[in-house]
């Protein structure tokens, strides 16, 4: 069942992240804070610039018309002005007492002034309550900041945070999505035409995904297919077998004849089903059996088995070894010797009287090379490239005899050591065959 809610990683990226911008934004707001001390606020400056310009003109006033004239002015303040201006008549200057000032922002500000009835006069303005009137001073605050900080930053910590957990797990749901389908049976599914504008290594991810899921479906293909083909190439024998029974019991003087037939076709599937095996076996990375041994002792074997062979066709055998390298491998030796010998005498099968197949072994770099080229009639270009695949045959004056395993055994066997085959036409007619294995020095 598939589950619409968001899962855990989206809410740990969104409160996170959330989180961090949020303290980031405040510690930000601190440090401004911390290192504006040292100046005036905006809001400050411009309560000190209304305190100052009406204190400056009441003292004008007052020192050129006198207290009459100062009430005449302040008579057209506004009542909100008027509130926190106050002047009160004082004595001699040296007998007035200072004002306290808090910090470098007062709470009060009082100017002496001398009047035109030659009187002391003290000019005060409550900045305090000033800011407190028009709310200067009285936001809420939260870890001493303002509250629409905190609310801005909430806010905006929440939309960004919002959109990266969405970003990152978003691709992160096809991939799952993408995955169950897979182990459902679906390699129909791909991501990368979906994230391909990503340009990001999720994207890369789908490109992964999308070759992973096309490689599955070959594989399973061609699983089908050699299904298929295996049950094509058993129905023949089998209905001969059937055919043979069928005609020992219609003609009891022709048993004899008929257990020759079922014994030949007991062989021919006995045949198939151990290269079948092979093939199976040669599929697996993770062989039994396996050991550092030399090489050219390997080859060596094989040729002369099939040099004994090769007497009743008049086939030559040749071989080729550089004895200055060292040719050790790893791997399983029984698989290596049957991939050779599969390959020997798929040549041998294509050569005639007189003709010669070549074996050469060299060193080349960290790979170990062995070519095998016969004299035949070789393979068109068109099919070069399917030669290896099960059940796969070309033209030959033997056919009949194989059922086209033994060139697909041969490939197993290289990818699971790590190497490769390659098939080409000679220059002069024939076919060669070149198996590369990596070379293991033995420290």
């Amino acid at each position: 069942m598939i589950r619409h809610y968001r899962g855990r990683m989206f809410w740990k990226i969104l409160i996170g992240f959330w989180l961090v911008f949020i303290v980031i934004s405040q510690l930000l707001w601190l440090g401004f804070v911390i290192s504006g001390e040292r100046h005036e606020p905006p809001e400050m400056r411009a309560v000190r610039r209304i305190a100052e310009l009406q204190i400056a003109s009441a003292a004008s006033v007052l020192s050129s018309g006198g207290p009459a004239a100062l009430a005449e002015m302040m008579a057209g303040w506004p009542s909100a002005d008027r509130q926190f201006f106050t002047v009160t008549p004082q004595g001699a200057p040296d007998n007035l007492a200072a004002q306290p000032v808090d910090g470098p922002f007062p709470d009060v500000m009082v100017r002496r002034v001398k009047g035109a009835d030659d009187r002391w006069y003290a000019l005060r303005y409550d900045v305090k309550a000033l800011r407190a009137d028009s709310r200067l001073g009285s936001q809420r605050k939260f870890l001493n900041i303002p509250e629409p900080m905190v609310i801005l930053a909430g806010a905006a910590g929440l939309l960004f945070s919002l959109l990266l957990a969405w970003n990152l797990t978003r691709p992160m749901r096809q991939l799952s999505l993408g995955f169950a389908r897979v182990s459902s049976g679906d390699l129909s599914v791909r991501l990368f035409p979906n994230m391909r504008r990503r340009h990001d290594e999720l994207s890369e991810v789908a490109k992964n995904f999308d070759e992973m899921v096309e490689r599955l479906s070959v594989l399973v293909r061609a699983r089908e297919e050699l299904l298929h083909d295996i049950s094509h190439e058993l129905r023949s024998p089998l209905a001969r077998l059937q055919l043979a029974t069928g005609l020992a019991r219609q003609m009891p003087e022709n048993v004899s004849a008929s257990l020759d037939r079922i014994d030949a076709e007991a062989q021919r599937l006995d045949k198939m089903i151990g290269e079948l095996l092979t093939l199976s076996r040669a599929e697996h990375d993770a062989m039994p059996d396996e050991q550092y041994f030399d090489l050219t002792g390997l080859i060596e074997a094989v040729v002369t088995d099939v040099r004994y062979e090769a007497q009743i066709p008049g086939v030559e055998i040749g071989l080729d070894i550089d004895r200055q390298q060292d040719y050790t491998v790893r791997g399983n030796a029984e698989l290596i010797r049957r991939g050779l010998e599969n390959v020997l005498r798929n040549a041998l099968r294509f050569s005639h009287a007189g003709q010669r197949v070549q074996v050469t072994l060299w060193r080349e770099a960290q790979w170990l090379s062995i070519r095998i080229s016969d004299q035949g009639p070789g393979v068109d270009e068109e099919k070069l490239s399917s030669i290896f695949d099960p059940f796969v045959r070309v033209n030959s004056p033997l056919m009949g005899k194989g059922y086209g395993l033994g060139l697909a055994i041969v490939r197993k066997v290289m990818l699971a050591h790590h190497g490769e085959v390659q098939a080409v036409n000679g220059e002069q007619g024939g076919l060669t065959l070149t198996l590369r294995l990596p070379h293991w020095q033995l420290s």
